[in-house]
């Protein structure tokens, strides 16, 4: 499946891979600035989010992003994922390796994750609401626990529509399954990633998303762990300042 996309830019590729209570509009305010730092920064939609339809049969993320940048004409680039677009973006590094240049890891999951009970209670409410076909309580639940207390306005608004549109596409789904995940199957495949990565983390996370980070870079073996100052899950568009700065100064690092 080829992903629709925004890009802006020459250069280095960067891919941008949103969380899973967003789409790539998450990069909108991103794209221009990458580009003005000399990179070719694509933001895809995964499927089942944003405009990307979920297609029947197995669902393997990885392997659709992979064809898009087979479709773009990118042979490698660096990957910039947030929570459920990092875990997607560590399994493409684990399966084609040799397209991947940089890694960097937001408020993503590691796969030995055990859910606290809070992170649980989100699940479940979310769940529920679904269950009651409450969309518009699904959404709510969803703004509620991966948005700051003290989030603006707009920000909590700005998902929810997100969410939204992912919900309603992803009700309409039908004969789907989930693909075999490679790094579940095989954890010691992290351990043997070659491939620069940062493993970054909202101060005021959950501690899921902190055990996680810590996790994640103790595994692969060439990482390092920051935490971003005043972010919570969703670093870039909570503090995106801060992200973006962290985020050139990685790329621009030399091996």
């Amino acid at each position: 499946m080829i992903l629709p996309y925004d890009q802006a830019g020459d250069g280095p590729a960067v891919l941008l891979i949103h969380a899973g209570v967003a789409d790539r509009t998450t990069w909108s305010e991103h794209l221009e600035p990458m580009a003005a730092a000399g990179y070719r920064a694509v933001a895809v939609d995964l499927p089942g989010f944003g405009e990307a339809g979920v297609e029947s049969g197995e669902q393997a993320p990885w392997g659709d992003v992979i064809a898009t940048m087979d479709a773009l004409g990118i042979e490698r680039s660096a990957l910039v994922g947030n929570s459920f677009g990092g875990a997607v973006a560590l399994r493409v590094a684990v399966v084609a390796p040799g397209r991947v240049t940089k890694l960097a890891l937001i408020s993503a999951p590691a796969p030995d994750l055990q859910p606290s009970a809070e992170l649980e209670a989100v699940w479940a409410a979310e769940e529920e609401a679904l269950e009651r076909g409450d969309i518009e309580a699904a959404v709510e639940a969803v703004v509620s626990a991966w948005t700051l207390p003290n989030a603006p306005q707009e920000l909590r608004a700005r998902v929810a529509d997100m969410q939204r549109r992912a919900l309603e596409l992803q009700a309409n789904a039908s004969d789907v399954t989930e693909a075999p995940d490679p790094v579940e199957e095989d954890p010691s495949t992290l351990e043997r990633l070659a491939i620069p990565t940062l493993v970054a983390v909202g101060e005021h996370d959950m501690v899921d998303f902190h055990q996680s980070a810590d996790s994640l870079a103790a595994a692969i073996q060439d990482a390092r762990r920051v935490t971003i100052e005043g972010a919570g899950h969703l670093a870039p568009l909570e503090t995106p300042d801060a992200f973006r700065s962290l985020i050139t100064e990685f790329l621009a690092e030399t091996d």
